[in-house]
């Protein structure tokens, strides 16, 4: 089966007529994510984004279907009262870039999701939403930091979770300042152009750091992927399993890492790994073998806790490499 975003489009198409062929409250239904553009597949598999809008408060407010081992759905439904001031979602740096493309639409009902379009797109790029995105991140990522400078005592694996998340929000908040945020696939893929893009190229490599790139190798990659994949399958079949770890998305992270690794992209492999086997043991607080091997991993990647200050101070570093950039930003901007 050819896998291009024509077939994907349809899917999501037939998917939507089959939902509105039964009782309903759809207000509306839009595309998301790579779908929509060039290159939506990664190592042969994609999943199809989608938000469905809702008259009254959905049953769930994320659900993942398998299409096939390649392509999964992955649906968002959100209530009709989200989008009442829509135009607050030009600072939306995940779906606002979705709202500004006027051929996602797959369903809409009285045109209202065409009036909230228009008036997401209009200003959507003036440099105050533009900033708005950006410093959103980099406020999350200062509190952070903050909350890991505590002197409290906490549990490593609590302590490293919130790392990652910091640097996530930190990559992000010099990426937003020319696209929408950075998706887990595709983190250290993307931000290097993004970087680049800002004139500062340099910040790949201190984001590299940051994460244990130096330590990445294919071997390691081979060494290290039964573990992840077990992590990945065991956090799946628990009833608390977050939609991201469905099962129904073994092959989009799998694959996708396997199809890196093996090409000349090894250095975005690490990130897609680190998100969704912390993710994974969250889940799997209880199992301690399983606990064991991710402390063990992180210990190869050398993340142990007697590095706790080297840690801080490189992510201090970044922080504020993304802090200078939004002040020379709002400056050129006189913001």
């Amino acid at each position: 089966m050819r896998i291009n975003t024509e077939m994907l489009t349809k899917t999501a198409r037939d998917l939507v007529a089959r939902r509105l062929r039964q009782p309903n409250d759809i207000v509306a239904v839009y595309l998301n994510g790579s779908v929509t553009s060039e290159e939506p597949l990664l190592g042969g598999t994609t999943d199809i984004d989608m938000v469905f809008v809702h008259k009254e408060d959905p049953a769930q407010s994320r659900e993942v279907l398998r299409v096939t081992y390649e392509v999964s759905f992955d649906i968002e439904h959100h209530h009709q009262s989200y989008y009442t001031y829509h135009r607050r979602l030009r600072q939306n740096p995940w779906i606002g870039f979705s709202l500004c493309n006027h051929g996602n639409i797959l369903h809409d009902t009285d045109h209202w999701l065409e009036f909230i379009q228009a008036g997401v797109n209009s200003q959507f790029d003036t440099p105050e939403n533009t900033h708005a995105r950006a410093q959103k991140f980099s406020d999350t990522a200062r509190q952070q930091w903050f909350d890991l400078n505590d002197e409290q005592e906490v549990n490593f694996q609590d302590w490293v979770d919130l790392y990652f998340k910091s640097v996530g929000a930190a990559a992000n908040s010099i990426a937003a300042l020319n696209g929408p945020a950075l998706t887990i696939r595709r983190f250290m893929t993307a931000f290097p152009e993004r970087a680049q893009a800002l004139g500062q190229a340099h910040l790949s490599g201190e984001l590299a750091r940051l994460i244990g790139n130096d330590k990445m190798s294919l071997d390691f990659y081979r060494d290290w992927r039964p573990a992840w994949e077990h992590a990945l399958q065991s956090a799946s079949a628990r009833p608390n399993c977050p939609p991201n770890l469905s099962p129904h998305r073994k092959g989009y992270f799998l694959n996708a890492c396997d199809a890196l690794a093996e090409g000349d992209a090894l250095h975005a492999v690490l990130w897609p790994m680190l998100e969704t086997w912390r993710q994974a043991d969250g889940v799997l607080v209880d199992d301690p073998a399983q606990q064991e091997t991710w402390l063990q991993f992180l210990s190869a990647l050398d993340f142990v806790p007697e590095r706790k200050d080297d840690l801080l101070q490189a992510l201090d570093y970044f922080i504020d490499a993304g802090d200078n950039l939004l002040r020379d930003y709002r400056q050129n901007y006189g913001l």
